[in-house]
C-alpha cells in the first residue's frame, strides 16, 4: 500500500484533538471503507514515531484495529508544518510538479519554505 498524505495528516489532526486521558482515535473514527488504510497508516506513524499508541495484530483476513493517544514531540512539529490548508496544498503540488516522492523530512522542508513564502 502507498502512503496517502491526505489520511496521513487526518490521523495526525485527529490524534492532536484528544482531549482526555480517557479518549483514544481508532478505527472506529474512520468510516468503514478506509479502515485498511487508516490502520495501515497508524501504524506507520506510530513506527516513525509521530503518535504514541498501539496496533492491534490479528490472524486472518480482518482489518488490524490501532489505539493512537497522543502525538509525540515530533509529530506536533510536522502537524504544525502541514495544518494549514493552503501550505498543504501548496506542498502538495510542489511534489507534484516536481514529481518527487514525499518523505517526512521532505514533506516538512517544503512545508516550512511554503508557510515563509505565505508569510513574506
Amino acid at each position: 500500500m502507498k502512503r496517502d498524505w491526505d489520511l496521513i495528516r487526518e490521523i495526525l489532526t485527529k490524534v492532536e484533538d484528544i482531549e482526555s486521558n480517557n479518549d483514544v482515535v481508532n478505527l472506529s473514527n474512520f468510516p468503514d471503507d478506509k479502515h485498511l488504510a487508516a490502520s495501515y497508516h497508524a501504524e506507520l506513524l506510530i513506527d516513525a514515531e509521530l503518535i504514541k499508541g498501539q496496533v492491534a495484530k490479528t490472524m486472518g483476513p480482518d482489518v488490524n484495529d490501532f489505539f493512537a493517544i497522543s502525538l509525540t514531540w515530533e509529530g506536533h512539529e510536522f502537524l504544525d508544518s502541514i495544518r494549514n490548508d493552503t501550505v498543504w496544498e501548496k506542498t502538495k503540488s510542489v511534489f507534484k510538479e516536481k514529481g518527487i516522492s514525499m518523505s517526512v523530512d521532505l514533506v516538512k522542508g517544503v512545508a516550512t519554505k511554503a508557510a515563509l513564502s505565505i508569510l513574506a
